[in-house]
């Protein structure tokens, strides 16, 4: 299934780890009963099919009798072991805890104990639902270092202000079984809650990401060692494009991989039904799927750069080759010059289309820009609607633009509509003057744009799933070089 989503549910938090065949294996809650925790198999990452579910709520006076929370799951010698967040009905369901399962397969599951393993500890942590209505104590993920284990826990400090007492909570094991609660690993006083956090390392470095609420982005900090100290890193620390939340980073045939959900347009707020979700399918009102995997790749510094993932070659119908484009502009019909990618708009905007339109793509090309505004258009149509990728030289925002028919301007309504769908900050700033390797990548829903080698769009649009596509400028110039397309078959 792509993009997989479970069915006419809303697809919860995440969790993605490789079995000992290699094959992937996502686990999920499933919104909004919080009653079962589900399971998904893949060979490739992209096409995955559910199986049997992991574990459901629990008998009266279990600790997970109401509801069960974001799980993790870990490889401890030749088992499986599960930690998940735990709600009982004893508490009114405003406690969270950890419960724990294990498996010998990763099929077959089956609950440790009646009893929370870990909860929050009132030394440092808040333990009273009665200070704000709620223990923060969920999303356990563990991590091995110095010969122990460690998970990390969105839970929040015992003092401070109220407002910004969110920390990446921290417990220790020396069995996977029995829990000893730690002060918190990292406490910013910056959030009300540090959702999903995990710490894990890309090469030689310490990384620590977890989703904020306020602005519903997926961060990450960066340390010499596990302990901290945890800084923002030079490019502001957000890990993931917008839209992609609760993330998990594992690693997958010598990749370090980075699994998301997705939803579309999520800075507007959480979004309960499909009314302002474009893509959403019959088997998904929700607007809300797993996000293909973006691979993680440490920089010289300590920052980390998101590039495509390479399982994507397998679905090229044919190797990529070279594209011709029309003979005139699109918008002023401006004769173009016959064996170069060369736009010329002194004043305004215009557009240099292919000569072929295409659907599901994987397009590669070297722009040199120089002007206001330019770059990608694709999904185009003969009235200038379409999807336009927006960069500007010297600036580092880079932006993915909807224009689309809308209304009737005969009938006095306005004939257009335009919605940013993502604006994201790039590592440099766009050149001016030089070239820069651009790719855009488009299967079925999903939109990928890299500059440079790194991925900066990441996103779904279900609007239009064809049309014209090229190179656009708004006063200035645009060249093209080493133009190539190769077609997409979408993954099942």
């Amino acid at each position: 299934m792509f993009p997989y989503a479970p069915g006419q549910s809303e697809l919860g938090d995440i969790e993605v780890v490789a079995g000992e065949d290699g094959r992937l294996h996502l686990f999920h809650l499933t919104l909004p009963n919080h009653d079962v925790v589900q399971h998904a198999v893949s060979d490739d990452g992209l096409q995955w099919s559910p199986v049997a579910p992991a574990i459901r709520t629990g008998e009266p006076g279990e600790c997970d009798d109401d509801q069960i929370w974001t799980m993790s799951v870990t490889r401890v010698g030749r088992r499986w072991m599960m930690l998940y967040t735990a709600l009982s009905i004893a508490d009114e369901g405003r406690v969270q805890k950890t419960g724990a399962a294990t498996s010998d397969d990763l099929l077959i599951w089956r609950k440790l104990s009646r009893e929370a393993v870990a909860a929050a500890d009132s030394r440092w942590y808040e333990s009273d639902p009665a200070e704000w209505g709620g223990v923060s104590w969920r999303d356990p993920k563990p991590v091995a270092a110095d010969g122990r284990w460690y998970a990390t826990v969105a839970a929040r400090e015992k003092a401070g202000p109220l407002m910004r007492r969110g920390c990446a909570g921290l417990m220790s094991s020396d069995d996977f079984e029995t829990w000893r609660i730690e002060p918190p690993l990292f406490a910013p006083r910056r959030y009300w809650d540090l959702e999903c956090p995990q710490a894990f390392q890309v090469g030689d470095g310490w990384y620590l990401t977890a989703a904020t609420m306020e602005d519903r982005r997926q961060r990450y900090w960066s340390a010499p060692a596990l302990q901290g100290p945890w800084v923002v890193p030079s490019d502001g620390g957000i890990l993931a494009p917008g839209g992609h939340y609760a993330g998990r980073a594992m690693r997958w045939n010598g990749l370090d991989l980075l699994w998301c959900w997705h939803q579309q347009r999520l800075h507007e707020g959480w979004v309960a039904d499909g009314r302002r979700i474009d893509w959403a399918a019959i088997r998904n009102p929700y607007g809300k799927t797993l996000a293909p995997p973006l691979v993680l790749e440490r920089r010289n510094d300590d920052r980390l750069a998101r590039v495509s993932f390479p399982g994507w070659t397998a679905f090229r119908e044919h190797d990529p080759a070279p594209v011709a484009h029309r003979r005139r502009t699109q918008f002023h019909g401006v004769a173009a010059p016959t064996r170069a990618w060369e736009i010329d708009a002194p004043g305004g905007m215009d557009v240099l289309a292919a000569e072929d339109e295409a659907a599901d793509a994987d397009i590669t090309l070297d722009l040199v820009l120089s002007g206001a505004a330019g770059g990608l258009g694709f999904r185009l149509d003969d009235e200038g609607g379409g999807i336009f990728v927006e960069a500007a030289p010297g600036s580092r925002e880079i932006a993915l633009v909807k224009w689309m028919p809308e209304g009737d301007p005969r009938a006095g309504t306005r004939g257009y509509r335009r919605e940013e769908v993502q604006r994201e900050t790039m590592a440099e700033p766009f050149p001016s003057e030089h070239a820069v390797a651009l790719r855009l990548l488009t299967v079925g829903p999903y939109i990928e744009v890299s500059v440079a080698g790194e991925v900066v769009i990441a996103t779904f649009s279900g609007e239009r799933f064809s049309g014209g596509w090229g190179i656009w400028v708004e006063s200035g110039t645009a060249r093209a070089s080493n133009v190539l397309l190769a077609p997409m078959r979408r993954p099942g």
